[in-house]
């Protein structure tokens, strides 16, 4: 089986049994800072009707203030490289791979939107199969039908705020697939974001500790189960734990 193979066979295995909290569950046992939590980026109103969640490799887009220059430093963005890595020839639209969700940063304090329905609908034509921006969106009608559940492609949008201008009133993409400091939280490209529209919830596996999150989760998740049910039936909240710790050795 294909490396690519393998992580597509990884990530629906999460997608299918396991929902962020799960994740990031695991992730805090395995000492990843906030356990991945994307915080305060929530899904924009779809016109679906149901709750899609993803579960997929990361591919950034790093855009700065329409004034910045190379080697200049951007105060709150530490991981801006010095030169630009955009073709001259593509928009940053065409370059994520598809079967990706694509994760953008728009420089602090800006009111523009990074996204709207132009870009989004570009994305899902390519396969792409969500947007997250650490920043702000707009046309949120017009995103809601790109991302209708009556295409064999499903497609979720989300973003930090909202605003009614377009990008260029205030930023530029800079850079694609860079790493990214969102929070506490630090990306890479070819890290995996787990996302539930239901939960309203989203957080990051670092790539390197995918296999340890894969055989951490059955065990928690069973510990999981059984702290509800006992707690259901009555049982003291202590007790309980007692009875279902979430034990796990790393085997190294």
């Amino acid at each position: 089986m294909s490396s690519n193979a393998n992580l597509a066979a990884q990530c629906e295995e999460i997608r299918k049994n396991y929902s962020p909290c799960d994740v990031s569950d695991a992730l805090l046992t395995l000492k990843v800072p906030l356990g991945g939590t994307l915080a305060d980026i929530s899904p924009l109103p779809s016109r679906h009707g149901y709750t899609n969640r993803l579960v997929a490799p990361i591919s950034t887009v790093l855009f700065v203030p329409n004034a910045h220059q190379p080697g200049a430093s951007i105060p709150n963005l530490p991981l801006v490289p010095e030169t630009s890595n955009l073709p001259s020839d593509k928009h940053f639209s065409d370059l994520a791979p598809s079967g990706s969700v694509v994760l953008m940063q728009q420089p602090p304090h800006q009111t523009a939107a990074l996204l709207g329905d132009i870009v989004a609908t570009r994305y899902k034509y390519r396969g792409i199969q969500g947007v997250f921006v650490d920043g702000r969106a707009r046309d949120v009608v017009g995103i809601g039908e790109v991302c209708k559940a009556d295409e064999d492609t499903p497609f979720t949008a989300w973003t930090r705020s909202l605003s009614s201008s377009g990008t260029s009133a205030e930023a530029k993409p800079w850079a694609v697939d860079v790493e990214l400091q969102i929070g506490g939280v630090r990306v890479r490209p070819g890290d995996v974001l787990v996302a539930d529209e239901g939960e309203r919830v989203c957080c990051v596996i670092p790539a390197e500790k995918l296999g340890d999150v894969l055989a951490l989760l059955p065990v928690q998740k069973e510990a999981d189960d059984g702290l509800l049910a006992d707690v259901r039936a009555g049982m003291g909240f202590k007790e309980a734990l007692k009875r279902h710790p979430k034990h796990y050795t790393l085997q190294h």
